[in-house]
């Protein structure tokens, strides 16, 4: 779909998505290099870093989600404005 379709929701959300997975793989990033230290030798620590990495995987995961979303959201409306287009370029064709 041309990036003129899309409304400024869309982007925002767009730019969302993108930005917050970057985000996450730095934390993701931080976690595994944070247990590489030795750090999994204090259980308390150890305990936290675990609970961060959930945590990590269930905002991947509602990312994951809305992403899908939003892609259905704009095919759907992809496929409205063609049958749209179809729609206009018939009549224009019978008349």
């Amino acid at each position: 779909m041309p990036s003129s379709n899309i409304s400024p929701a869309e982007a925002f959300l767009i730019d969302l998505v993108h930005d917050l997975r970057q985000d996450l793989g730095n934390i993701e990033t931080s976690v595994y290099c944070l247990g590489l230290l030795g750090v999994s030798a204090q259980t308390r620590a150890h305990g936290y870093l675990r609970t961060i990495e959930q945590q990590l995987a269930r905002a991947a995961g509602r990312l994951s989600e809305a992403g899908a979303m939003l892609a259905r959201l704009r095919a759907q409306r992809a496929a409205a404005a063609d049958i749209l287009d179809l729609t206009k370029s018939t009549t224009s064709a019978v008349t």
